[in-house]
């Protein structure tokens, strides 16, 4: 048995919004055809290893909002796996030899493109989930030209009348040359509907071709000055420990398939006609 205390709920909430922030379309499959998960590339022969920290700072948030979070840990290897891993929440042991001490769940996925499948790990149960691709024609240079990692992170111009998109330059950032664009999001008017603003939300993302991974992202709200920085630290360019991809011996496994996806459209190659 074990009994959970106050701030239980809070920590499992701040996993699941983590979750959120840096979720992707890898979160469902790792296929073949993925090129990022939780906004890192996969990429053969990159590998390296950080910490991502999410910090608030402005005015005080609700009660049940999440004033802090733990580090997440990000890793890939040179086979281009990627492998993210989070604190998701807390208890106290009541049985055992370690009764009333503190304990962390923690959430480790690991995505694996060469074996097509997205394993869910959690520590705390000692669990495993292995889920499995739909199998994938692999992308074609006609069908989908190629594009650097950054290219498909950055918005490099205006694409609607209610964002406005800056761009940054290039600056070294945890020691890795980084594209910056500023993205300020204001709402729709309500001048006439008798609705308060919520203010315009700038978010600043910096993204690293260099290393394939966004580093740092700050977003602000002009109106309530509450502030979120998501940002890389101790980047290490050396190649993972091969354990930190493997399920632990005592783990109990199981299996699925992920569901399909609608099929996406992509743009027809010179002299194709566009299918219906």
């Amino acid at each position: 048995m074990r009994s959970y205390p106050q701030s239980f709920i809070s920590v499992v909430i701040a996993g699941a919004i983590l979750l959120l922030l840096f979720a992707s379309p890898a979160n469902a499959q790792c296929s073949a055809n993925v090129s990022a998960f939780d906004s890192v590339g996969i990429v053969r022969d990159n590998p390296f290893q950080a910490e991502i920290t999410v910090t608030r700072t402005g005015p005080p948030v609700p009660a049940h909002s999440i004033l802090q979070t733990h580090p997440r840990g990000v890793a890939r290897d040179a086979e281009g796996r990627v492998r993210s891993e989070g604190v998701t929440g807390e208890f106290k042991r009541d049985t055992g030899p370690d009764t009333g001490t503190d304990a962390e769940q923690h959430t480790i996925r690991i995505c694996d493109p060469i074996a097509q499948t997205l394993t869910q790990i959690d520590t705390l149960n000692s669990t495993a989930k292995i889920i499995h691709s739909q199998p994938a024609l692999p992308r074609t240079a006609t069908t989908l030209p190629h594009r650097s990692f950054c290219s498909t992170r950055l918005p490099l111009e205006n694409k609607s009348p209610l964002m406005t998109v800056e761009d940054l330059g290039i600056q070294n950032i945890e020691g890795v040359q980084a594209h910056g664009v500023r993205m300020r999001r204001s709402p729709i008017s309500t001048a006439d509907s008798g609705v308060a603003s919520f203010g315009d939300t700038i978010t600043d993302r910096w993204c690293s071709d260099e290393l394939s991974a966004v580093v740092l992202t700050v977003t602000e709200n002009s109106k309530t000055g509450r502030k979120t920085t998501i940002a890389m630290k101790n980047i290490e360019r050396t190649e993972p420990d091969a354990s930190l991809f493997q399920i632990p011996q005592d783990y109990s496994i199981t299996e699925s398939v992920a569901e399909p996806h609608p099929a996406v459209r992509t743009r027809p190659a010179p002299g194709e006609e566009p299918q219906p």
